[in-house]
């Protein structure tokens, strides 16, 4: 229809809006991990905690980890991410966090499965909540039925802590057969050590999917720690570019 507005342009103004406080993660380095674009050990390619969890999850982690942005302590996206899930939240930072995650899926989801080696998105997930909130996980309330396709249903270890930070194979379950052959969009709001998301991708793989690949509304960056101070000083004027994302083919 002639002038017809493009609905998805809609979307990319909304989260042009919000490029001031976003910032793309950087690829890795010697000094940004490769999993999750955090600070990397010393001479090595990825952190200590990746490495902790790539070693005791083996072949069932995650095909590939991509953060959608930096989510900078204190700063107003760590806020959006931590505030959409309030007992009241804000419908304005819940609009903004589903432009921002409709956006990606829409521009760069085929990035993520050609980096995952997807060929067919086939179920999506969200990992669980493990802080004691009942009822679904607001990141999949907010989601609907927008990507169409079927969720995947994730129990909860209830003998875990909630404050449990470190790789835990029995944190999550799946019901046997539900994913098998499945190939997986795993999806979270925050990545700080990764420890869940890793376990979530442990339980869909142990439970017979066939790839996960994990998108992450927010990459927790802390600048209090020296590790992020080189990272933070090289994203520091650079607001966020719609036209790419972490595993964008050039």
């Amino acid at each position: 229809m002639p002038g017809a507005v493009d609905p998805w342009n809609l979307v990319r103004a909304r989260v042009a809006q919000q490029a001031h406080y976003l910032r793309n993660p950087l690829r890795p380095t010697p000094l940004v991990c490769y999993v999750c674009c955090g600070p990397a050990n010393p001479g090595w390619t990825r952190c200590y905690p990746c490495d902790q969890h790539l070693r005791a999850a083996q072949c069932r982690a995650a095909d590939v980890v991509v953060p959608i942005s930096y989510a900078i302590k204190r700063a107003q996206h760590a806020y959006g991410l931590a505030a959409y899930k309030a007992a009241i939240p804000s419908p304005e930072i819940q609009t903004n966090l589903l432009n921002l995650l409709l956006f990606f899926i829409e521009d760069h989801l085929g990035c993520v499965a050609r980096a995952a080696h997807i060929t067919r998105w086939s179920r999506v997930a969200v990992v669980p909540s493990t802080r004691g909130r009942s009822g679904e996980h607001p990141l999949r309330t907010l989601l609907g039925s927008r990507i169409g396709l079927p969720w995947v249903n994730f129990s909860v270890n209830p003998n875990i802590p909630s404050d449990v930070r470190e790789f835990r194979a029995d944190r999550f379950s799946v019901s046997d057969g539900e994913v098998r052959g499945a190939q997986v969009l795993l999806l979270d709001d925050t990545w700080t050590t990764g420890s869940r998301i890793q376990a979530g991708s442990y339980a869909l793989k142990l439970a017979g999917a066939e790839r996960v690949a994990a998108v992450v509304l927010g990459r927790h960056a802390n600048p209090e720690w020296e590790g992020w101070k080189p990272i933070l000083r090289q994203i520091k004027d650079q607001p966020f570019r719609l036209d790419t994302c972490l595993v964008h083919e050039h």
